[in-house]
């Protein structure tokens, strides 16, 4: 996993370098980092961290991967920790003005895990803090197509190391805005399934989430590179504040 995170060929993992650097001058230039503290769950080997960091924040990172964690920290700059830990387990430290939530990660969580983790982050700021997260829109389900795929090493091995057959089962349930990918993998001494639901949202539902949380939306764009939020945007951006 920390090889897609760090592959500039693909955005399975992380996004490209380019795309995070427009993310972090976006959400810059909204809530201005210099002299804050921030954040970032799911931090991954902190390609946002360390950039939030030279742009002036003091940050702490945190991902339950020791192996990103491990090559976070032999990277770090002088103002940013990382922690290694699970966010909807693990203790999370407290304090913060800003708590990022970057690439639709609240996405892949069930409704019990969402609340939880919204009010985990609610306890983790300071009067007048925010959060900074993106979610999957619920105009982009209509992009996705019930279909049935099986493919040597499919998705170029990011299942395994060694070979494998994968395949992979899409079904659509779009009243609740929810797509499963159901994944087998077959390699030679084991096959194993992973379902992955990925969770939709409308600027409604989401807001929703957010006001039984504790938080209100204080801006919503098409994504995290500030881009105005239409009918056909594929993502929503959010930057909310404590009620």
């Amino acid at each position: 996993m920390l090889n897609y995170h760090l592959n500039q060929e693909t955005d399975l993992a992380s996004r490209k370098i380019e795309t995070i650097d427009l993310v972090v001058q976006w959400i810059n230039s909204e809530i201005n980092f210099a002299g804050k503290r921030v954040c970032d769950l799911g931090c991954g080997p902190g390609l946002y961290t360390e950039r939030f960091a030279k742009a002036g924040a003091s940050v702490t990172g945190v991902d339950f991967s020791a192996n990103s964690i491990n090559y976070a920290k032999k990277h770090s700059g002088s103002k940013v920790t990382y922690l290694h830990a699970d966010y909807l387990e693990g203790k999370l430290p407290t304090g913060f003005d800003v708590v990022t939530l970057i690439y639709c990660d609240l996405c892949a969580l069930s409704p019990t895990q969402r609340q939880l983790l919204l009010h985990r982050m609610k306890g983790m700021l300071n009067t007048g803090g925010r959060i900074v997260f993106d979610v999957m829109s619920d105009s982009a389900i209509a992009n996705r197509k019930e279909n049935s795929v099986i493919e040597q090493n499919f998705m170029g091995g990011f299942w395994s190391s060694s070979s494998y057959i994968g395949l992979q089962k899409t079904f659509i349930y779009p009243k609740e805005l929810l797509v499963l990918d159901r994944f087998m993998i077959v390699e030679p001494r084991e096959t194993w399934e992973i379902f992955n639901w990925f969770q939709h949202f409308s600027l409604e539902n989401i807001r929703c989430e957010l006001e039984h949380a504790g938080f209100q939306v204080d801006l919503a764009s098409g994504g995290l590179t500030g881009q105005s939020l239409t009918g056909d945007s594929d993502q929503i951006g959010i930057i909310a504040s404590l009620k």
